[in-house]
């Protein structure tokens, strides 16, 4: 009875270690796979966020652009001597301030729309595999804002051929936006240009280009 006994506490305590095994087994195998992912899986996050944010931002541009139309005349004025050479360009002060307003809340609030939206990331795509790009179960990223969006106009001249000068002016759009996945979190910082008008002036012109908002000429 008691050799019984024995062999069955043997027997449950070799099941119980057996067990305990296995359990340490698939706890070390889920460590080192998450190890070895979650850098791509973070820089994956990233690139959705990146790419998701610009698409929202590009959006947000061709939108206040619809309701306001601008010409280059609307944004900057080109000042001639009297030999017709171009001595400065002069911006409309009053249009830019308010298109750079305009643009600065209607992004502010399409991201501020965008608080806690899910994205998917496949984990076979985080891999690194293409084989296995696409599989696999998928991750939420859940997005968030951080702080507020910054939108700058530069004006810039550049040579576009002999004896001619291209003069745009872009709209840049930078801003920091959180992905949030399961026991992490990352920080992706987008930034976004957007051609607003472009002409190109014959004749010479003086080799210098403004950045609206900053108080000197960039040579």
């Amino acid at each position: 009875m008691r050799k019984q006994v024995y062999a069955k506490r043997k027997q449950v305590a070799r099941s119980s270690v057996i067990f305990l095994l296995i359990v340490s087994l698939l706890i070390y195998m889920c460590v080192k796979v998450d190890k070895a992912i979650r850098p791509d899986l973070c820089a994956l996050c990233v690139a959705e966020t990146q790419h998701f944010a610009a698409n929202v931002m590009a959006q947000s541009v061709e939108d206040v652009l619809e309701q306001q139309p601008v010409q280059y005349e609307d944004l900057a004025v080109l000042q001639r001597d009297a030999n017709g050479n171009v001595t400065s360009v002069e911006t409309r002060t009053e249009k830019v301030n308010q298109l750079q307003s305009a643009l600065l809340r209607e992004i502010q609030q399409n991201l501020k729309d965008c608080r806690d939206v899910e994205l998917r990331v496949s984990l076979g795509t985080a891999t690194g595999i293409w084989l296995f790009a696409g599989k696999g179960p998928y991750v939420k990223v859940r997005l968030m804002p951080i702080g507020s969006a910054n939108v700058k106009l530069i004006s810039k001249l550049e040579s576009a051929g002999v004896n001619q000068t291209c003069h745009t002016i872009q709209a840049k759009v930078t801003a920091n936006i959180q992905a949030a996945i399961p026991f992490s979190q990352t920080t992706a910082e987008i930034e976004y240009d957007y051609l607003l008008t472009e002409t190109v002036i014959v004749g010479n012109v003086p080799e210098f280009y403004f950045e609206y908002g900053s108080e000197q000429a960039k040579k």
